[in-house]
């Protein structure tokens, strides 16, 4: 079976980003792991913390930190793939985003990258890199960048 790895976070964007996954999973077929990476500063699990889907996110409560956000990111990721009947399991794992992505991808054997795009200024972009940019350039596999802005 093919594998689509998502890369979500805790923002509007991730939403479309796991409605496109859905469309492609189903269409594939495919199984879906979802993806959030953390800063490692303060990341206090060993990595990668690995969800699988089946949980209501109305038990999750109320995220206090990077990695309590990080991880109901993804719960709510799976609640949402598991409604559309997708075989999902999820991973919260420290490290730099652009990189992790890929290496997880690589390990995953995944054959596509499913991610959104912030649209950052350009002195953002300077600053902080663009993500999506980062993982097309060095992936080995395709990568869907969802860019609506609805």
């Amino acid at each position: 079976m093919k594998t689509l790895l998502v890369a979500v976070d805790n923002s509007a964007v991730a939403r479309k980003v796991v409605s496109l996954a859905i469309e492609q999973a189903l269409a594939q077929p495919a199984e879906v792991v979802v993806l959030c990476c953390v800063d490692a500063t303060y990341y206090a699990g060993s990595p990668p913390l690995e969800l699988t889907a089946g949980e209501d996110p109305a038990d999750f409560g109320r995220a206090q930190d990077e990695q309590n956000t990080a991880e109901a990111a993804v719960r709510h990721a799976l609640a949402e793939l598991l409604r559309a009947g997708v075989n999902a399991r999820g991973r919260v794992i420290a490290g730099e985003a652009g990189e992790t992505i890929v290496a997880q991808a690589n390990e995953l054997q995944a054959t596509m990258i499913i991610m959104g795009r912030r649209h950052l200024s350009p002195f953002n972009r300077l600053l902080k890199g663009s993500v999506s940019a980062a993982v097309i350039e060095r992936a080995c596999c395709p990568v869907l960048v969802d860019v609506r802005v609805d």
